[in-house]
């Protein structure tokens, strides 16, 4: 068996994990619910919605990235190592069909148990008049939807969630606890900001497929199945016209 931390160590990692979803939870909230109506509206709201999460996600990985000491290039090098190994390996594969079959079947037991409870949103009241970009509105929406929720959120969220949060509930926690609750709080996160309960067991199970792949290898390889199935969703919903 490992070492155990000593009494206090283990508080700080307790203290540091809800750090940092409070932090996750807060600037996303504000930014998706506050600063995306005082920008200039680019396009439509929904590119300024876009912008406003790039800009959650860039702050808070640069903040915690800085704070961990990350080397972002070796992170990046090898999340690319991980999304060439899904391309090429058939061992990701049962991941994949896994998280899609959740997707599938999911939203709608969401849907069945709690398509009607809502969760108090706060919306800023004040609107920024100024119109930008109105001719390229269609065009923008492609690049924010496919840049900032294809790409830049699955590497973010998974960096924070099962590269910061998870790794510290599990020197505090059994792993399948660990894993659990970090993916309990990812989908809570969800609830909160979108103010609905819709996909609660949706992003339960999500996260807690990302969590176990993390665990078995590392973050950015759970990073690399957020994204591709982000952006292949993402890909779809535009196909179909749909928000």
């Amino acid at each position: 068996m490992g070492q155990r931390e000593p009494p206090p160590a283990l508080m700080r990692s307790v203290a540091i994990a809800g750090g940092i979803v409070l932090a996750v939870v807060a600037t996303e909230y504000v930014f998706r619910h506050y600063v995306l109506f005082w920008m200039p509206t680019l396009g439509s709201l929904r590119v300024n919605d876009m912008v406003a999460l790039g800009i959650t996600y860039s702050m808070l990985t640069i903040v915690f990235g800085s704070l961990s000491r990350a080397d972002w290039r070796k992170e990046l090098r090898e999340l690319g190592h991980a999304l060439r190994d899904f391309a090429t390996r058939w061992t990701y594969t049962p991941w994949l069909l896994g998280l899609m079959i959740c997707l599938v079947v999911l939203p709608a037991v969401d849907q069945w148990l709690w398509a009607g409870l809502r969760f108090p949103m706060w919306i800023s009241s004040f609107r920024n008049p100024a119109v930008w970009f109105a001719q390229a509105a269609a065009v923008l929406e492609v690049v924010a939807r496919i840049g900032v929720n294809g790409i830049l959120v699955p590497i973010a969220e998974e960096y924070l969630w099962r590269g910061m949060i998870q790794a510290r509930l599990l020197r505090v926690l059994p792993a399948a606890a660990a894993i659990g609750t970090t993916a309990v709080f990812f989908s809570l996160k969800h609830v909160v900001v979108d103010a609905s309960w819709g996909r609660f067991l949706t992003l339960v199970a999500f996260g807690s497929i990302c969590g176990v792949l993390a665990w078995r290898h590392t973050w950015r390889t759970s990073a690399a199945l957020h994204l591709i199935v982000n952006t292949a969703a993402t890909g779809v919903a535009l196909a179909l016209g749909k928000e």
